[in-house]
């Protein structure tokens, strides 16, 4: 009956899949809070980030203490140093809209949290000051890396995932205590998370950490990964298949979850077709949200049937180019496509446009930081040109 009923759930949704923000970092109070202080500087003064990233000190502080979880080098305990001031030059080679959070020591990785532009159609300069203000995805990243791994939707969701990971290991009382302090103070949009976690909380639902915080948190891409590949396993396509799907819909915006529905598919039969398709949809996607290695743009090659295995990364490179490219024409000659769109639309088109392109040339990203700037500036979008050119 317990798996019947996550089943459903999967299905159905997620009750706090909502992404939710707050004009506020909330206050940090007592001991540990000034530990911390003394460890990470409030870098927030420096860009506009409360707004996007809830709990920035305290988010730092558990990802120093427990690791990343999701990620491909952030996972260890005690190696993540935060980020106390953006000032060092190499900074400028992480992706534009990124800021960073916290460096790997073992690995030089980053978990970054990744502010989006939006323009909607017939979208008004109030209405994208008023989009600035959603939660920002948290990230991992590498200097000059092609890409990023998503593996959150919002700092809160991946604090309380860590502090449910803590919980059912039976370990991190401090990092619990340090979790829960100034919550419930009604500084969250999400009332579902502005409350204090209580001890035994997995335990007592009975499935496990993993669905525990898929029903009661957020998704994730990677937990759902791993649900997907439990059911192949099993023999059960078709809830492999749903829990794939899953991702692609929670975890909007992001081609690493389409680049591994291709690689599901692609392992079952007479699904060659569906999954060639699962990988070319990457390519309408923020193609820096593919993933971070060079490997990963090469698999969505090689799935999407545009590239040989064999083929060199340059080779790859050239090809994903051709294909994004004949889908940039396609945009630009449908009337349809083009027609109410505002100047603000045209620009983040534009400023997509030069991302994309940057991050298959290899992920040079200090070299267009001016460019990227000046296109945001021409509509107005001041405060977005200079989160991405501190030099103004």
């Amino acid at each position: 009956m317990k798996m019947l009923s996550f089943a459903v759930a999967l299905q159905v949704g997620i009750r706090h899949v909502a992404a939710f923000s707050t004009s506020n970092v909330v206050g940090i109070t007592g001991s540990n809070a000034a530990s911390r202080s003394a460890m990470t500087r409030c870098f927030s003064t420096m860009r506009p980030i409360d707004s996007g990233v809830s709990r920035v000190e305290t988010l730092q502080f558990l990802l120093s203490k427990h690791g990343a979880p999701g990620s491909a080098g952030c996972k260890e305990a005690n190696d993540l140093e935060s980020i106390a001031s953006i000032d060092d030059a190499e900074l400028l080679n992480l992706h534009p809209h990124l800021h960073p959070i916290a460096r790997s020591k073992s690995t030089g990785n980053y978990i970054c949290a990744l502010r989006r532009a939006f323009a909607e159609e017939g979208a008004s300069s109030t209405m994208y000051a008023s989009s600035n203000k959603a939660p920002w995805p948290i990230v991992e990243t590498k200097l000059g890396g092609m890409g990023m791994k998503v593996l959150a939707l919002n700092s809160e969701h991946l604090m309380r995932r860590i502090v449910c990971e803590c919980d059912f290991a039976g370990t991190g009382d401090e990092i619990i205590a340090s979790y829960n302090e100034g919550l419930g103070q009604e500084q969250l949009n999400d009332a579902a998370l502005d409350i204090p976690y209580q001890r035994g909380s997995v335990e007592k639902l009975g499935y496990g950490v993993d669905k525990y915080v898929l029903l009661k948190v957020g998704p994730f891409s990677d937990i759902y990964e791993s649900l997907a590949l439990g059911h192949a396993k099993g023999g059960d396509e078709s809830s492999s298949l749903i829990s794939a799907e899953a991702a692609n819909g929670k975890m909007t915006g992001f081609g690493s979850t389409f680049r591994f529905y291709a690689r599901l598919l692609r392992s079952f039969p007479n699904r060659e077709e569906e999954a060639r398709d699962a990988a070319r949809m990457c390519l309408r996607l923020p193609l820096p949200s593919i993933g971070m290695e060079m490997d990963d743009f090469r698999e969505v090659a090689v799935l999407g049937q545009l590239a040989e295995d064999a083929d060199s990364d340059d080779d790859v490179r050239s090809k994903l180019q051709s294909m994004y490219q004949s889908y940039v024409d396609h945009e630009k000659d449908d009337p349809h496509a083009s027609q109410g769109k505002t100047p603000e639309s045209m620009a983040i088109d534009e400023a997509n446009y030069l991302i994309d392109t940057t991050a298959l040339k290899g992920g040079e990203w200090k070299e267009i930081r001016s460019d990227l700037a000046k296109i945001y500036s021409s509509v107005g979008y001041n405060e977005m040109a200079k989160f991405v050119d501190p030099s103004l």
